[in-house]
């Protein structure tokens, strides 16, 4: 199967400039989740501009759609920037 990173598989060029602004995802304390994921479980998500992470943020803080009325993600959501924060 042939890579989406092809040039000529690409709608637009990639952006030259690495992305700055960035959402931090960690569990709390007390989540079930943490005894199989580990206590030092994060992901990294990176976004082009400022809007793009805030608009994300928002999406992330919002009721999601298959989850059931009341229902909420439990993940920590702290927005860091690329060299000035961990996950650089």
């Amino acid at each position: 199967m042939t890579a989406a990173c092809h040039e000529h598989n690409r709608s637009r060029p990639l952006p030259d400039a690495p992305k700055a602004w960035g959402i931090r995802l960690s569990l709390p304390e007390q989540d079930p989740m943490r005894p199989l994921l580990g206590d030092d479980w994060e992901q990294y998500q990176w976004f082009a501009s400022e809007a793009a992470r805030e608009a994300k943020l928002a999406q992330l803080q919002q009721q999601f759609t298959y989850y059931r009325n009341g229902d909420r993600p439990s993940f920590v959501l702290e927005r860091v920037n690329r060299g000035t924060d961990d996950g650089s």
